[in-house]
């Protein structure tokens, strides 16, 4: 059977761009209800390491080589330089994945799928492989699944750019004036800085008002705000004849909430096996079983983070900082590092890396 496009993309983000990077020369489509580069959502810090494997250094705004946690009492710095850290442009990352597509672009919303054809208010789309990476409401598999997002794993923030220098990313704990399920963070990106609220399990109420506050601390005062819902459970990457993959497939990370390394990692991944089924290599059971075996590889570790996401703003502060005081040892904090950033490690190879940060056998 002959198919309008090989491959349909719904969700221009980071995960459907990785995706559609990957699959060049290929008959594929991108629909989003915004253009391309527009909608950003996240604080859009990423280790270096990921931009450099992918080729995308050119969207670099600042380079970090320190983490530092602040609580009401003292701040504990971890530098870095081995494994430095980036702020980003959005906007230009973006345009920089979809220059390396030869993809079609529809601006419009896509409403479900049904069987082969993804239904938008401007039509519908028939492609020999759908792909779901529409976020967190993940889209197309809630047409398939109603109760797909129910109840869904997620923590929430928001962020606003203010004219605020400084150096490193800062990440402050402070339960009794933020919130006992609350950090606050600034991300610098040369001469500002995205300064944000998350909050954990999906608590949303009153979060403008502790961004306010943070903020009065600084002596900034918030400008125009951006944020939303990010997942923190892994989900099977695959629902019946769908490919999900970003939030949609809940592969942000639990208690960092780093989502966009997973995203460009699994969406790069996922890229390289649908490229190799186009070309025959591989079935589509093969796809579908090698992606589902690669993402659920990391459910150890996701379920690790997880539950200290759960645990550690449940401990006192006065514990907590003994945890935080531990890891500020050199000897500590490198070699998790190490194993953290050795996670979602991209090459030129089509190859995925090990999950460093499992804890015993890998599921594959």
């Amino acid at each position: 059977m002959t198919y309008a496009y090989d491959v349909i993309i719904a969700g221009a983000s980071f995960a459907g761009l990785a995706v559609a990077a990957h699959l060049r020369g290929r008959r594929v489509l991108v629909i989003d209800h915004q253009p391309i580069g527009a909608g950003q959502t996240s604080a859009c810090g990423v280790p270096l390491a990921t931009l450099k494997a992918l080729n995308l250094e050119d969207a670099v705004l600042q380079i970090h080589d320190a983490l530092i946690l602040h609580t009401p009492e003292r701040s504990f710095v971890y530098p870095v330089p081995q494994y430095p850290y980036c702020t980003f442009d959005y906007e230009k990352l973006c345009r920089l994945l979809w220059e390396r597509a030869t993809a079609d672009f529809v601006e419009a919303p896509a409403l479900g799928v049904e069987g082969q054809r993804v239904r938008t208010p401007k039509g519908e789309y028939e492609g020999r492989v759908i792909v779901d990476a529409s976020g967190w409401r993940a889209v197309l598999a809630s047409s398939l699944r109603p109760d797909w997002v129910q109840g869904q794993a997620v923590n929430f923030g928001l962020e606003s750019t203010v004219p605020y220098a400084d150096e490193g990313l800062h990440f402050t704990y402070d339960p009794k004036r933020l919130g006992r399920l609350s950090i606050a963070w600034i991300f610098p990106i040369n001469g500002a800085s995205r300064i944000g609220i998350g909050r954990y399990e999906g608590e949303t109420q009153g979060t403008l008002r502790l961004l306010d506050l943070y903020l009065a601390d600084l002596g900034q005062a918030r400008r125009k705000v951006h944020g939303g819902y990010f997942t923190y459970r892994l989900r099977d990457p695959v629902l019946e004849h769908l490919f999900l993959v970003g939030d949609a497939a809940g592969q942000c990370l639990p208690l960092t909430g780093e989502g966009i390394r997973p995203a460009l990692y699994f969406g790069t991944q996922l890229g390289r096996l649908l490229r190799r089924h186009l070309e025959g290599e591989l079935s589509l059971d093969q796809t579908r079983e090698r992606y589902r075996r690669l993402v659920l590889r990391y459910k150890k570790a996701y379920d690790l983070l997880y539950r200290l996401q759960r645990l550690l703003p449940r401990l006192p502060l006065s514990v907590l900082q003994i945890f935080m005081a531990l890891g500020t040892r050199p000897s500590v904090y490198r070699r998790t590092l190490r194993r953290y950033f050795a996670a979602f490690a991209l090459d030129d190879g089509e190859q995925p890396q090990s999950p460093a940060f499992t804890l015993g056998e890998s599921t594959a």
